[in-house]
């Protein structure tokens, strides 16, 4: 009688095969990896590091990865570092040679359809900025899900399609652990920060692709950070978590305005926080004055902006033009 395999061994037997074949087989096989997790009743997949050498390239590092290069070129490799690390010794570093971003850039494949977790955790330093995105396509490149930056002024922004749906705010030398639960049967997509709610967002990719770790910012300061403790596992079905909330309804005048709007909201006690499409917060009040209306003043230059309210669980988001 035959024993299980050990999901180690399982993936080393695999990736032996892999790692003989073109680029683009191993890229079409690697879900395979995360799948076959599953059956051996293991997390599909997690990485935290510690078991590469200190100084290795993560491609070609392990044989239990499905790491792979953005386009298989040496200069996107990045490397285990022992700087800073959330869990153990190690992390993976990331840093660009320049604002513009890269050339670093690698890539966790996935190529799955369903409800799904991915967690990780990124520790961004001080007058840095990082850089990740989702792709639609286990072939990195065909689309975009999301990108999301996280800034050196401490906002962590998402960006579907060219518009900001999701920001927050997230503090530099420290660690920060992003979740978000995909549903590429609902097309649906809840943010974790630290295990706070942060909001609900389309997700219209056919299947979570893969994640791909850019060394890339906010193109002002010089790309850098460090990612922990990932995880991919299977999640429970995500439904619209903000219809079942009461919603924050809110309506503002004059728009455009040139320095000053009335706010009215159906709650008094909100956040109202107005930010730039880069997802920059340039301004934001803590209120409880809402219900019979409330002035709000700002000094802007000429352009579009968000004006969004929040009780904490729920949210609304509106454009606002600054014409003066």
């Amino acid at each position: 009688m035959f024993g299980i395999p050990s999901v180690a061994t399982y993936f080393a037997g695999v990736k032996s095969y892999l790692d003989s074949k073109p680029l683009s087989m191993k890229q079409l096989f690697l879900p395979i990896l995360l799948l076959a997790a599953c059956s051996l009743n293991a997390q599909l997949f997690t990485d935290d590091f510690e078991a590469y050498e200190t100084g290795n390239g993560i491609s070609t590092a392990s044989d239990v990865d499905p790491w792979v290069l953005w386009s298989n070129l040496d200069t996107e490799e990045a490397f285990v570092s022992e700087d800073v690390a959330l869990s153990g010794t190690k992390s993976l570093k990331l840093e660009g040679t320049s604002a513009a971003g890269g050339p670093q850039d690698i890539v966790l494949v996935a190529g799955l359809e369903g409800q799904y977790e991915v967690t990780f955790s990124m520790f961004v330093p001080e007058g840095n900025s990082g850089y990740y995105n989702v792709q639609e396509n286990q072939i990195q490149g065909t689309t975009w899900a999301f990108e999301t930056t996280l800034g050196s002024d401490g906002t962590i922004s998402f960006n579907f399609d060219g518009t900001i749906l999701l920001a927050g705010q997230y503090e530099s030398n420290s660690w920060v652990t992003i979740t978000h639960y995909i549903d590429t049967d609902s097309d649906l997509m809840h943010v974790y920060l630290n295990g706070e709610f942060l909001g609900q967002a389309p997700y219209d990719g056919g299947q979570v692709g893969g994640v791909n770790f850019y060394a890339a910012g906010d193109t002002q300061t010089l790309p850098l950070y460090y990612l922990d403790d990932v995880i991919v596992d299977i999640a429970d079905p995500v439904v619209d978590a903000v219809a079942k909330l009461p919603q924050v309804e809110c309506t503002f005048g004059p728009n455009p305005a040139s320095n000053q709007i009335r706010l009215q909201a159906n709650l008094d006690q909100a956040t109202v926080r107005i930010m730039g499409l880069d997802g920059k917060v340039v301004l934001q009040e803590v209120r409880n004055d809402l219900m019979n209306g409330a002035d709000l003043s700002f000094d802007l230059r000429n352009g579009v902006y968000l004006v969004e309210i929040s009780n904490g669980t729920s949210r609304s988001t509106q454009r606002l033009v600054v014409q003066k």
